[in-house]
């Protein structure tokens, strides 16, 4: 963990029923893998590199571009990969041991958050959705604890502006980092302070079981 307390007993995940590979894990075994567990055991070499923390995630080479205007539509085609990229590239640099964000499993320690969640995000977070899990316990296991809205807030601060340290937002992500502000432009050229508010999530690699799926499957 990245933050002086214990894992959760049980964690809160919005299951996603409309995705077939997670409609089939969820009612034929009630478990879900993150991206590394499922490869651990057919492949010695990723384990390794999983053990020393260099396995590599992003799914792209860079590539320079030339000097140019960016338009609005380019901005927003690459918007969410930039997010992505720069939080996994400051996680493989500084914090290689913790979960990467392109393979991990997103869940949270309360209901209150998958609340919290919902009344900001709406139908699309549906509390029905949310199941109860475990973590299976296994000595390869990483979890940390992030505030989910640094994301969000960079989502927007990336659409309007070119951050000129962008290594502070990340190094507050990943050390687990409650609120902060960041001043961006709005849409009559001022300034404005957006503060990003506090939603803690957690990001698991490993493996995570359903709680009344086992208790099913402990009655048969």
């Amino acid at each position: 963990m990245n933050v002086d307390e214990n894992v959760p007993n049980e964690f809160y995940i919005f299951v996603n029923e409309l995705n077939p590979l997670t409609y089939h894990n969820f009612h034929f075994t009630g478990v879900f893998l993150s991206g590394a567990f499922g490869s651990l055991d057919m492949n010695p070499e990723f384990l390794s590199k999983y053990q020393k923390g260099s396995v590599h995630y992003l799914p792209y080479k860079p590539c320079e571009m030339d000097s140019m205007a960016l338009s609005p539509y380019f901005l927003t085609v690459i918007n969410d990969y930039r997010v992505e990229y720069d939080a996994e590239i400051f996680r493989k640099r500084y914090y290689q041991f913790f979960p990467s964000r392109l393979s991990a499993i997103y869940a949270f320690g309360n209901i209150e958050s998958c609340q919290a969640v919902n009344r900001k995000y709406g139908d699309g977070w549906s509390l029905n959705s949310v199941k109860r899990f475990r973590l299976i316990d296994n000595p390869l296991n990483r979890v940390v604890r992030v505030n989910m809205e640094h994301v969000s807030l960079a989502r927007h601060a990336y659409r309007v502006l070119a951050l000129q340290d962008i290594d502070s937002l990340w190094r507050g992500y990943w050390s687990g980092f409650g609120n902060i502000i960041l001043e961006l432009p709005t849409t009559d050229f001022q300034r404005k302070q957006y503060e990003s508010g506090v939603i803690w999530e957690y990001l698991i690699e490993g493996c995570v079981q359903h709680l009344d799926h086992a208790h099913n499957n402990a009655i048969q």
